[in-house]
This record gives C-alpha cells, sequence and structure tokens, in this order.
C-alpha cells in the first residue's frame, strides 16, 4: 500500500498548535510528515541565518495506536525552505554545510526567473516550491522544467492556503494549471502548508484536488505518495559524485611474469575498442599476412 506523506507543516513555536496538525495528519491517514522552516538566507546583519532543524513533535502511544494496529509507523522528518533572490543567497545553500546538511529535505522557493534557472540546472535541492498564492513574478518555461525533471527534483504545489481564501485558491488553480501544462503531471507533490489542524485535508480528498489541477487520477495519488517517497530517495543520494572507474584485469601468463590488460570504459569509441582488440572492423576484409616456414 502507499505511504500517505505531508512535506509542510509549518514548524513555529507555538507547540500546542503544531501537535494539533501532527495529530490530525495522522488521524487522517498520513504516516509521514516533515516539519518546514523557512528562511531567506542573507550575508549581511540581521538577516536571518539557517536555523538548527527542529525537533519531532512528542506524541503518545493513544495517539499513534491506530498505526500501531495497522503495524505502521509514523515518521517525522525535517525540511528547510529557502526563498532566495540573490547569487549570495543561493550560494548559502551548499548541501555540505551545516546546519544545511543536517535537513532531511532541502526546498528552495526562487523569488525570479534567474534563481528559478539556478534552482532547475545547477542547485542541488529535493524540492522547488512556487508561491502560488500570486501572480507568478516570471513565466514559466518548457526547458528549466524539463532539466530539473531530469535531475529528479520535484514542484510542490500547497492546497492549504485555497482553503483559507477565494481569491488565493483562483491563483492557486491557475498557477497549478500552468505547471500542468509544461510537466504533463510529472514530479509533482500535494503539500498541505496548513497553519490550524482545520486545514487539513485526507489524502484522497488531497488527490481529487490534484486532478482539478489537471493531473490524472493515477498521477494525482502519486503525488501525494510515491512521488513523495522519490523525495527522500533523492535526499539520501543527493550531492554523490558520479565517476568513472578504469578497471585493469591482471592475467598470469608465464611464471615470474604477469600481464596487464585494460579494459576500456563504455563510453569508449568504437574504433577504438576495435583496434586495442586487434579485430577488424564489420565488413572489413582481414588482412592475408604471409607466414614464412620455419624449416
Amino acid at each position: 500500500m502507499a505511504r500517505f506523506c505531508d512535506f509542510n507543516v509549518p514548524y513555529s513555536e507555538n507547540t500546542e498548535n503544531l501537535h494539533q496538525i501532527v495529530e490530525m495528519a495522522i488521524k487522517l491517514g498520513y504516516e509521514s510528515v516533515a516539519l518546514n522552516c523557512c528562511v531567506t538566507p542573507g550575508t549581511k546583519k540581521g538577516q536571518a541565518a539557517v536555523p538548527s532543524p527542529p525537533k519531532p513533535v512528542e506524541l503518545s502511544q493513544a495517539t499513534l495506536a491506530p498505526l500501531m494496529a495497522q503495524r505502521k509507523t509514523f515518521q517525522q522528518l525535517t525540511r528547510l525552505t529557502a526563498i532566495i533572490e540573490t547569487n549570495e543567497q543561493k550560494y548559502k545553500l551548499n548541501p555540505n554545510n551545516p546546519p544545511v546538511n543536517t535537513y532531511d529535505i532541502l526546498a528552495v522557493q526562487p523569488l525570479n526567473m534567474k534563481m528559478f534557472e539556478a534552482a532547475c540546472h545547477d542547485l542541488e535541492v529535493d524540492i522547488i516550491s512556487l508561491d502560488m498564492t500570486q501572480k507568478l513574478p516570471f513565466l514559466l518555461k518548457l526547458t528549466p522544467i524539463k532539466r530539473a525533471i531530469a535531475r529528479g527534483i520535484r514542484f510542490e504545489i500547497v492546497y492549504a492556503p485555497a482553503i483559507r481564501d477565494s481569491t488565493l485558491r483562483r491563483y492557486i488553480i491557475s498557477n497549478a494549471t500552468d505547471l500542468m501544462t509544461f510537466c504533463k503531471g510529472k514530479n509533482i507533490i500535494l503539500s498541505s502548508q496548513a497553519e490550524k489542524a482545520i486545514e487539513l485535508r485526507g489524502p484522497h480528498d488531497v488527490a481529487n484536488l490534484g486532478v482539478l489541477f489537471g493531473m490524472n487520477q493515477a498521477q494525482a495519488k502519486d503525488a501525494v505518495s510515491v512521488n513523495c517517497r522519490a523525495v527522500l530517495l533523492h535526499a539520501e543520494t543527493r550531492g554523490s559524485a558520479v565517476g568513472v572507474i578504469s578497471i585493469e584485469r591482471i592475467m598470469k601468463q608465464t611464471p615470474g611474469v604477469i600481464s596487464v590488460e585494460r579494459i576500456p570504459p563504455a563510453s569508449a569509441d568504437k574504433r577504438t575498442l576495435e583496434k586495442d582488440s586487434g579485430e577488424d572492423p564489420p565488413g572489413k576484409k582481414p588482412k592475408m599476412t604471409a607466414q614464412k616456414k620455419i624449416k
């Protein structure tokens, strides 16, 4: 069965309200939530710094009983969402720097086209979240979106603001529909961004909202389950290097003599392989060599 997730539960110092939101998420059938810290990284004094990850909400056995009865567990993750507008803020998102690397999920909210393209092409992030409660400050383009999809980055659509206000609802539906035009329902996650427990909706209701945004039933269900799992896998492998391994095979031919055969990488040129192997290319007649008979 699918594991339903909500990867945008805004973290606040109001622990009682946060506790109510997490408890409601469990009652509605969610098995994973991410406590989201939203910051604007700065380089000047007085600007927000990246805080340490929030501690998980303490839950009683009675709250977890419905999940335990089904032999399920509840997972609380941490997420950092950085709002970026300049290159200086972009450079603060190095996933190898603490405390950025202590978060489970790294998201970015670009405020202009330059930062949006940087997020799609270069930044090591897991989620790109756009502020869909207003008219986007830039036009969406196919090329950066395709690049982000190829890199395994997910785009986030939040629904709780649409519940609070009818004007916000119109903006969210319009912007989400525009996003679907380019990504065709791929690499989308649906999150709540709920500030109160009453703003949460069950996973199947959220999937129905996805259909309203332009996804089919399968894509809408994946947006609250499978795609969220893909976000975690992407976060686990974020920053890993891709290299080429050169293999040398050691063959012992005669006592005291060892010959080394180098195995070329898969990307080597075909003609190089043929030359190294000593074989003639296809379609070419083998050369006849004269052999001198030794009497």
